[in-house]
């Protein structure tokens, strides 16, 4: 079994004993975690006209609360959708004490994870390790389109590298 790449975590949970925690564990495990107490703190957020503005994800894994102030974290999800996150659905997840079953059927539609607190340990390393070889395996996919000999030509223009689909 290959070791688990180092991840960029965002965290996003207004209890700050949540967010600690997270942060210690998901640290100590080797990765890299950033913790936010609201979800506006998103940088498609702080114009609310943008979309995402980077070519590549600011995370690799996106965990948040679902029950939060100003914005959940099913409305966070959604608007990250529309504005072009560039996070995989499938590294994000939603945790929650209680959820509805509008909640469930939402977080099934958004094709994200979900983590009911109290949360397990060894869950969320387990959902970490399969978020981690869907990254690995896009990351290695990048590398081979980049080293494809394929190339499209427009006369006049720079050649452009075609990279074929990959899904």
């Amino acid at each position: 079994m290959k070791p688990s790449p180092t991840l960029r975590i965002h965290i996003i949970d207004d209890d700050p004993a949540i967010s600690l925690l997270l942060v210690r564990l998901l640290s100590s495990m080797g990765h890299q975690v950033s913790s936010f107490q609201n979800p506006t703190a998103c940088p498609v957020y702080t114009n609310p006209h943008c979309d995402c503005p980077s070519d590549l994800p600011c995370a690799d894994v996106i965990i948040s609360d679902i029950m939060m102030p100003k914005m959940d974290g099913i409305e966070f999800f959604k608007n990250q959708r529309q504005r072009g996150c560039k996070a995989p659905d499938a590294n994000k997840a939603l945790m929650s004490a209680s959820v509805s079953p509008l909640q469930q059927t939402a977080v099934a539609e958004l094709g994200c994870h979900f983590i009911r607190k109290p949360f397990h340990i060894a869950e969320i390393r387990q959902w970490l390790e399969e978020c981690g070889e869907r990254i690995s395996s896009g990351r290695e996919r990048m590398q081979r389109a980049e080293s494809s000999p394929f190339h499209a030509c427009v006369p006049g223009k720079d050649p452009v590298e075609w990279s074929p689909s990959c899904d």
